[in-house]
């Protein structure tokens, strides 16, 4: 099925749209829950939630493009389980380094109003658009896919201190526009 047809099924709760969807999208979805977790058992445990949010959420799924809509569901879940997760047992710490660097930035999204996480989502897409391709998949690569900067080094073809000192710069220009933005820091 190809991501129109798999749309339509899970509005008709069609459920060979779930089957589908883990043909087509499971190793993405896992991909995802692998690179921040790091446990394959745990990613396969998000792909499965996923699924099945997935058909919570089916009518989001046909207002956004669905391996978008995936992604941000595998992310969110990755997400919910390393918070879960006890300090210091297991978890990607690769992530969570990257959590630390754009916490120098960002406030923790959960204690702002609803109208400032949407205000802060719409600055950061601002953001990301506006920058040089190469430049936007670092940034992502490494806070949106939480992938180490040993990870970023091999999939750009760049030196490490290259890597560090991009992504410095592109944090530094994210505090800048967000403050002209007027985004509270």
């Amino acid at each position: 099925m190809n991501p129109e047809e798999i749309t339509s099924a899970l509005a008709r709760r069609d459920e060979t749209a779930l089957q589908a969807v883990e043909q087509r999208y499971g190793s993405y979805i896992r991909k995802i829950a692998f690179d921040i977790l790091q446990s394959t058992e745990d990613a396969k445990e998000v792909g499965n939630t996923v699924l099945f949010k997935l058909w919570q959420e089916a009518d989001k799924a046909q207002t956004m493009d669905l391996k978008s809509f995936l992604g941000m569901l595998s992310r969110q879940t990755a997400i919910d389980r390393l918070r879960n997760i006890s300090a210091g047992r297991r978890g990607s710490r690769n992530y969570e380094l990257a959590l630390n660097e754009l916490s120098e930035i960002l406030s923790d999204p959960k204690n702002e109003d609803p109208a400032d996480r949407l205000a802060l989502k719409n600055a950061m897409s601002g953001f990301l658009k506006g920058l040089p391709k190469r430049e936007r998949q670092l940034f992502l690569c490494r806070y949106w896919y939480g992938m180490s900067i040993g990870e970023c080094m091999k999939a750009f073809g760049m030196k490490e201190s290259a890597v560090k000192t991009g992504l410095h710069r592109m944090r530094r220009k994210l505090k800048e526009y967000l403050t002209r933005e007027g985004i509270p820091l």
